[in-house]
């Protein structure tokens, strides 16, 4: 998962970088932002967090047009080494997005001549290639559209001056923009335009934002033919901000509607609800309020330690050993349903359930506002191998063997799709992708490599 941001207006990278701040939580192994100043775009970025990796030269100030990511690696390899925006082959273009593309190796070969290792290369050089091509912006993206396959909501910038924002036929990544006086305004997420006081509205699936040369030459338009919006589930439950809203739904109140979902079906007694901080604490208010049991915080967590969950592989054990710590007072003695937003690994689930107990508590039993993660993910979640899905293969009462919970119940699909309200994208819960993948050829070519 990653995030992305662009502005045209005055003040254009200082901008982004400020939305990159707000961003900041979709990724953090890097940060970039490419700007237009004096006729070509330059760049700023590396490894690490915004405040860190992206240190904005002299010139940036005078930029007019710029965009900017923050990655949580997907593809390719982990870590700083690998940022976006991403430049095409003559520097012409430069592109920032946030998914994957899962055909980018046979375009590759077939149309550019060679093999690519990482899919945001693979974009960028293909949208040069189409802006040589056809001489605009929005026709180099609607002829990309036309070939790519995947999830993705981008933002690309050329040397020209065009700005465009583009979200996939299925939008199952989120984008929205702002357009006002002297400004166009994109990111990832609603809430980073929200605390820079922009109105906003979400780039529907399929659609394309272009502004050629100012704000006031920015139209929305088609990118592609859309289909019925499969927006990804893991958004909602674990990925967006609790005050962002994905496809008109705030993500604070789906999941507190999860959390009451999965209380309406759990009979266990307990003496409080606590949640996993922070994400799971929207669900666990929906399930004390439905069950009329006091929600008690029994976990501190530290919020230097950043989101364990996207670190790359190498960080996850010291994260959290670093991120949770129990409150002594609250665990002591007491049989606590531990509310989480989801459970991939295990790894979190089971340093939880051993602090808590060695905290004192008499039972842990944990409840998780999504179904069993079983299936890969290969359209901007790094879990591209069932083999690190703790649940796959596995009974539940196995994973809470596992883990070292005293019991275990998940939400199911159908619960899920109805706390949101709509259709989406379930694949790695075991239910449908939004179009047909080849699971086993892709599990090879998105853990190839990876270190």
């Amino acid at each position: 998962m990653c995030g992305v941001a662009a502005w045209m207006g005055e003040g254009a990278a200082g901008a982004v970088y400020e939305l990159l701040l707000e961003l900041q939580h979709r990724g953090q192994e890097a940060a970039g932002v490419a700007f237009l100043a004096g006729g070509r775009i330059g760049l700023a970025g590396g490894g690490g967090l915004v405040e860190e990796a992206v240190k904005l030269p002299p010139e940036a100030s005078r930029a007019w047009a710029a965009i900017g990511h923050v990655r949580y690696s997907t593809s390719s390899l982990y870590g700083g080494e690998l940022f976006q925006p991403v430049a095409g082959a003559r520097g012409l273009v430069y592109v920032a997005f946030n998914g994957n593309i899962v055909n980018y190796r046979e375009l590759g070969g077939e149309l550019l001549g060679r093999r690519y290792s990482w899919d945001a290369q693979l974009v960028a050089d293909l949208v040069e290639a189409l802006y040589l091509e056809h001489g605009s912006l929005a026709d180099a993206l609607r002829e990309a559209a036309r070939l790519l396959r995947g999830a993705y909501s981008m933002v690309a910038l050329s040397s020209r001056g065009e700005l465009a924002a583009a979200r996939d036929p299925y939008g199952v990544r989120p984008l929205a923009y702002a357009l006002g006086d002297g400004y166009a305004a994109v990111a990832s997420e609603t809430a980073a335009l929200d605390t820079m006081g922009l109105a906003w509205r979400e780039l529907p699936a399929g659609g394309l934002l272009y502004c050629n040369g100012s704000p006031k030459d920015c139209v929305e338009t088609r990118l592609a033919p859309s289909h019925e919006p499969r927006p990804c589930a893991f958004e909602y439950v674990y990925f967006l901000r609790p005050d962002s809203v994905f496809e008109g739904v705030e993500a604070h109140a789906a999941r507190v509607e999860m959390g009451r979902r999965l209380a309406r079906s759990d009979t266990v007694e307990a003496d409080l609800v606590a949640p996993v901080p922070d994400s799971g604490r929207s669900a666990a208010i929906g399930y004390a309020l439905e069950r009329g049991i006091p929600l008690v915080e029994v976990l501190y967590r530290n919020r230097y330690a950043g989101r364990a969950f996207i670190a790359p592989p190498r960080e996850r054990d010291g994260r959290l050993r670093r991120k949770f710590n129990p409150i002594r007072s609250a665990a002591w003695g007491k049989r606590i349903i531990l509310i989480d937003d989801s459970v991939v690994r295990g790894s979190t689930g089971r340093r939880i359930a051993a602090t808590l107990r060695a905290a004192g508590a008499r039972e842990v039993h944990l409840r998780v506002a999504s179904p069993p993660v079983v299936m890969p993910c290969f359209l901007g979640i790094d879990m591209p191998s069932r083999r690190e899905l703790v649940a796959h293969g596995r009974s539940v009462d196995e994973v809470a063997r596992l883990l070292g919970v005293d019991s275990l119940l998940y939400l199911g699909l159908r619960g899920l799709e109805e706390a949101v309200g709509r259709r989406l994208c379930l694949g790695c819960f075991g239910g449908s992708y939004p179009f047909p993948l080849d699971v086993e050829r892709l599990e090879k070519v998105f853990t190839e490599g990876r270190r």
